[in-house]
């Protein structure tokens, strides 16, 4: 049987078709398969370009990267070879992440690890990490978990912060130390007392605490200048803590004051040669920038527990007794007291009222007489502060003066007894009672003011009074202490025509080389000499010789203190040239002496 064409037709219309529809599905399939693999070589192109860009940032990273597979360090960015000190190539290869940390912080680490393995969050910590060579630096330090190679792994992000912790170490001993010292300062010095008293209450040990105040300091940084003060202070503490014991703690309080932590074991007294170790150091001579200086300090002590429970009112106390130490003549060393509590009281009351007693009139100049031996006349006269408060009543000159000359008053009052002085004795010559002259004694703060020189011309100028008959007493403490600031100021006087007396003398520390060159006038012999020498044959050729001494010297020789008859023929057959004592009157006001002075006018008081 035949197919008719137009069957053949359809039959081939529809395998045309298929073939078609085949062909067509087949290029469609070949142009996903193309597009397929093409983005399949795309991605992998920016996986490797993705790679290489983690590797460049890894290696040019600043911070340390390492990364540990069981601990053991597989890689490691140039940063990291750099900061560990690798020397040799592929020196961290290989080694356990851990040896990369101090020992005491390796714990730490180890935690952190394991922190970070179980999937915890990735936090920054600070550590001591150690070099190849074995030197340690401050790090901080991130880890975190990842998949290195197809392994899981660690991966260790650190960065030097030496430096900050450098200058964080730095910044917290500045806020706890002085920087001109080093040592402690006050804050730091509270702290370290709080913590010696807790010892001591544990165990039952005694703790002195020392308050230092170097005398004469500011006279110091006014005439030499801030440099050489600051010198001083530094020298003053490494002398200090030269001496101090294991354990003792020397800190600066502020200015030129000083605290001292001492510790003792139980029972314990405080050894007298460990305070005289710390005076005797200080006391030093200091030569620096061309100049020699010595320094003297005024020490308070207080005891824990008998003079304070904590570490304020031990600072306190012993300031207490600093001021004690100091009114007491300085280049003294004073333990507290109770009784000190309402001295100190009294002096802050002292204080508070010196500086408008010039105002009251309160204070008032007296006079003893000066009688030469040869003549047997009244030569002179001394002129003394007193001071009558209206509450407290006489108040001695040794208890007011320091505390004047601590705030400051002295300047004010030295002037106002230089110009009274002065007036008094050219009233007593301008009435027929001379030739005769008067002695003031300048203070240590008198010395260091600028306007000491045109007070005491001002004086003369206003009142008339010729410079020959002023004298002005100097102690030779405070003349040695200073030599070169006194010669400066003796030229001076001498210049103006003024008279110069060292007063008690034998006191102190003079030097015959210095007393030579010193342009004197007179030396005044100090009456703990005189009392003695009734039975004290030492004190007698110790008088004999000064009086030698000072006529070799072309000086003046004044005996202080006379009350007896035989002091006085022991001066008169040694040649003392005058006196000034009990013997002939005690120090009185100006009508008493003025009355004195008319009954003696022509009269020989000795023969």
């Amino acid at each position: 049987m035949s197919i008719s064409p137009e069957i053949l037709a359809r039959q081939l219309a529809r395998e045309t078709h298929a073939r078609q529809q085949a062909e067509s599905l087949l290029e469609q399939k070949s142009l996903e398969l193309f597009h397929q693999a093409r983005q399949r070589e795309q991605a992998l192109a920016e996986l490797r370009e993705s790679e290489e860009r983690y590797r460049l940032i890894v290696e040019l990273s600043p911070d340390a990267i390492l990364i540990a597979v069981d601990e053991e360090i597989v890689f490691a960015n140039s940063a990291a070879r750099l900061l560990f000190n690798e020397t040799t190539a592929n020196g961290l290869l290989g080694k356990n992440l851990l040896e990369l940390t101090t020992e005491q912080d390796r714990s730490k680490a180890v935690q952190e690890l394991q922190r970070v393995a179980s999937g915890g969050r990735c936090i920054e910590t600070e550590e001591l990490a150690m070099r190849l060579d074995g030197s340690t630096f401050s790090v901080s330090v991130q880890r975190v978990a990842l998949t290195y190679q197809g392994k899981h792994a660690a991966q260790m992000v650190a960065r030097d912060i030496s430096a900050r912790k450098q200058l964080e170490h730095q910044l917290a001993h500045q806020a706890s130390h002085d920087i001109l010292t080093g040592v402690p300062n006050r804050q730091r010095l509270t702290d370290i007392l709080e913590q010696a008293l807790r010892y001591a209450d544990r165990y039952a040990t005694p703790v002195w605490v020392g308050f230092i105040d170097l005398d004469r300091f500011k006279f110091i940084n006014d005439h030499y200048g801030h440099h050489v003060g600051d010198h001083v202070l530094r020298t003053v503490t490494e002398r200090v803590r030269s001496v101090l014991r294991n354990g003792d703690t020397i800190g600066r309080f502020g200015g030129d004051e000083f605290v001292l932590l001492l510790h003792g074991a139980q029972h314990e007294q405080l050894n007298a040669a460990i305070v005289e170790r710390i005076m005797d150091a200080i006391n030093l001579p200091i030569v620096f920038d061309g100049h020699h200086l010595r320094i003297t300090c005024s020490l308070g002590l207080a005891t824990y527990p008998d003079d304070g429970e904590n570490s304020q009112s031990l600072i306190e106390h012993a300031d207490v007794a600093m001021y004690r130490a100091k009114e007491s003549g300085r280049h003294l060393c004073q333990f507290y007291t109770a009784q000190m509590n309402q001295q100190f009281v009294e002096r802050n009351q002292l204080e508070s009222t010196l500086y408008t007693v010039l105002d009251r009139n309160e204070l008032q100049l007296h006079y003893q007489p000066i009688v030469n031996l040869h003549s047997g006349h009244i030569v002179g006269v001394e002129a003394l502060l007193r001071w009558d408060h209206p509450e407290l009543g006489r108040i001695p000159p040794d208890r007011f003066i320091p505390i004047a000359e601590e705030c400051g008053m002295i300047t004010k009052i030295g002037a106002w007894v230089l110009q009274q002085a002065c007036m008094q004795c050219a009233q007593w010559n301008a009435a027929g009672l001379g030739p005769l002259r008067v002695s003031v004694n300048l203070s240590v703060r008198q010395l260091d003011s600028p306007d000491l020189v045109a007070n005491i011309a001002t004086a003369l100028k206003q009142t008339g009074l010729p410079p020959s008959l002023l004298e002005i007493e100097l102690t030779e403490t405070l003349m040695m202490t200073d030599i070169d600031r006194a010669l400066h100021l003796l030229q001076t006087l001498r210049k103006m025509g003024v008279r110069v007396a060292v007063d008690d003398f034998g006191t102190g520390y003079s030097s015959f080389a210095y007393l030579k060159r010193l342009l004197l006038d007179s030396l005044k012999i100090d009456q703990s000499f005189i009392r003695g020498l009734e039975n004290d044959h030492e004190n007698q050729a110790i008088v004999r010789t000064m009086i030698q001494l000072a006529h070799n010297l072309k000086l003046h020789v004044i005996a202080e203190g006379v009350e007896t008859d035989f002091q006085l023929a022991f001066l008169k057959q040694w040649g003392c040239d005058e006196f000034q004592g009990y013997l002939l009157s005690q120090p009185q006001h100006s009508d008493g002496t003025g009355a004195l002075l008319s009954k003696h006018q022509s009269s020989l008081l000795i023969t």
